[in-house]
């Protein structure tokens, strides 16, 4: 019995790589902007898989917590705003804010982009990053397991 122990742990080492290769995900263009205490990151999740995956949450050694996140904009009438009113013209409004999420879904074959106004991941920083500095993000996808990338810190465009 013993003589099928090493073939057994390279078959599950093959089905592994065999799954992981089934999805293919990577990180490309992280990058954040300089911060004191809690820190922004935008990156570009590519999927070039035939299955959806979803990032799940992150983690790095430069912060305390990560939370996945995302920006909306609600469009606030007038007539929802109490009829404000401005030289007799009612007034649109809009409000800006931000939610956690708990996941972000990756469709197969398709590139999601952590953007300003949009998906983003939030950090609270253990030390202040300065421009030109660079830290580590770990990535979890529900199906391709952890990724590992560098962020780069400068001035957003």
């Amino acid at each position: 019995m013993n003589r099928f122990v090493p073939f057994l742990a390279f078959a599950g080492l093959t089905i592994s790589a065999a799954l992981a290769a089934a999805v293919p995900v990577s990180v490309s263009g992280a990058r954040s902007r300089p911060a004191a205490t809690t820190a922004v990151v935008y990156a570009t999740l590519h999927n070039a898989g035939s299955v959806d995956d979803r990032l799940i949450g992150a983690t790095s050694p430069a912060a305390t917590s990560v939370g996945l996140h995302q920006s909306y904009t609600t469009k606030m009438s007038g007539s929802s705003m109490g009829g404000m009113q401005m030289a007799g013209m009612p007034m649109n409004q809009s409000m800006v804010g931000m939610r956690t999420v708990s996941s972000i879904g990756v469709p197969a074959h398709g590139v999601v982009r952590l953007q300003p106004g949009g998906y983003h991941l939030m950090l609270d920083l253990r030390h202040a990053i300065r421009s030109g500095d660079t830290f580590v993000v770990r990535w979890h996808f529900a199906h391709a397991g952890w990724i590992a990338t560098k962020v780069a810190v400068g001035a957003m465009q």
